[in-house]
């Protein structure tokens, strides 16, 4: 464990040289050694380690240790050079050479090289997109404009020097990223709108695993409202005519920003949109009634802009994790089938069972599809056949498969999920 945390520190500390790094793994190593004393099972031992890496990662990933004035108590601190954000102007480029300072390069060479490894298309696909990028589509039930930026966490040297697209826009602020979506609506919904991940296939969640999505769907709830989420049904033991994909579903009031406006005068999603609409901020109540009554009143003659950013928090796009704030981060691939997920709007039409009963579960054949979009990493790309099913599909309900000649899927025991529960936060990617 203390191996490890001092391997984490040299490759993600910037402003920290060896000395800071020896404090951090001496006092790692004095908790360990504490744990050894004073063990009263392998379970409590293996609960201390891990809890010894989880605090040190988390506070080097906070401010804490980042500030001038603790780096400079422990050890030596890095020539700073000034930043001046904006178009054109100079910005710092990370230098190969600390004894030299940090250099002064233009901020447009910069950008213009930017790369990050996110990808989406929207559905049905007419081209995969990359981040900061907007792109339009009709289909039959709305005119969907989308635009997608985010910040390079991937790239800590890239995030400080702000030479990428958008910095203008996370400067100063917490989010990861922010999808921003305008559509004006051809077909009204008759239902309640919701938002929602869709996965690919289905997979067979580890109770360690299932207990700490339980954390992240119970921290989403507090953000956003109440959260639906359901990891399907398995296809070779559900006795349905249709099964259920994997999804996680919110109200439309989830959303952070609401912005209602006559059509040809609906504000450019590129640029800044403080000050318009509607915030959740300003009160979560009075921004759900305020959407409820707008969806009472909604119009083919508006034009409706929704902006995405809280759950940017729990949801790292560019490094392709999950994991609360403050806390050690999981792959994204644990808690999906595929490295692939698509994000809709959408309504549920009623289905009134044979007993008179409604259809609890998000059916693909009782959604009505207002925006769609899908996106991965290329970090962790998927596979080329799940990847042109899913962005090239058409919506169709997902059928039963027959059980017969189904792959049987070996899961991990109990004693294998808790030790990879307890020691893999420790381990560095």
């Amino acid at each position: 464990s203390a191996l490890q945390v001092t391997f984490y520190l040299q490759q993600h500390t910037t402003k920290m040289d060896i000395v800071t790094s020896s404090y951090l793994v001496r006092a790692t190593l004095a908790l360990v050694a504490l744990a050894l004393v004073v063990p009263k099972s392998l379970h409590f031992l293996l609960f201390l380690i891990a809890v010894s890496g989880h605090v040190f990662r988390a506070a080097v990933k906070s401010r804490v240790f980042s500030t001038p004035a603790f780096v400079q108590r422990l050890g030596k601190v890095e020539p700073s050079a000034p930043v001046l954000l904006g178009h054109g102007k100079a910005t710092p480029c990370p230098s190969s050479s600390s004894s030299q300072g940090a250099r002064v390069c233009s901020a447009d060479s910069k950008v213009h090289s930017y790369e990050d490894p996110l990808r989406w298309s929207l559905l049905p696909s007419k081209g995969i997109n990359r981040a900061h990028e907007v792109h339009m589509q009709d289909t039959d039930t709305a005119t969907v404009k989308i635009f997608i930026m985010a910040r390079p966490t991937h790239d800590k040297d890239c995030d400080t020097s702000g030479a990428y697209p958008s910095n203008w826009h996370f400067q100063g602020r917490s989010r990861k990223w922010e999808a921003r979506i305008q559509l004006r609506f051809k077909q009204l919904p008759k239902n309640p709108l919701f938002v929602g991940l869709e996965m690919e296939g289905y997979k067979r969640m580890p109770l360690l695993v299932c207990r700490a999505e339980s954390a992240l769907v119970a921290a989403a709830t507090k953000l956003l409202g109440p959260v639906y989420r359901s990891h399907g049904d398995d296809p070779s033991k559900a006795d349905v005519a249709e099964v259920e994909a994997p999804c996680v579903a919110v109200p439309l009031y989830a959303c952070d920003q609401m912005i209602v406006s006559d059509v040809g005068e609906e504000p450019d999603i590129t640029s800044s949109l403080q000050g318009l609409g509607a915030l959740r901020a300003g009160g979560f109540t009075a921004f759900r009634e305020h959407v409820h009554a707008t969806l009472d009143d909604i119009s083919t003659d508006k034009v409706y802009t929704f902006c995405i950013w809280s759950v940017s928090n729990l949801i790292d796009l560019l490094r392709w994790e999950i994991g609360l704030p403050l806390s050690p981060q999981m792959d994204s691939n644990r808690f999906v089938p595929e490295p692939v997920v698509t994000v809709a709007m959408y309504e549920l039409a009623e289905d009134k069972r044979a007993d008179g009963s409604s259809e609890a579960r998000h059916l693909l054949s009782l959604k009505r599809y207002f925006v769609q979009f899908s996106y991965w990493n290329t970090s962790s790309p998927p596979a080329l056949t799940i990847l042109q099913k899913v962005i090239g599909r058409i919506c169709q309900p997902a059928l039963k498969e027959p059980a017969a000649g189904a792959e049987a899927v070996r899961q991990a025991t109990f004693v294998e999920q808790l030790v990879e529960y307890y020691l893999s936060p420790c381990m560095s990617r």
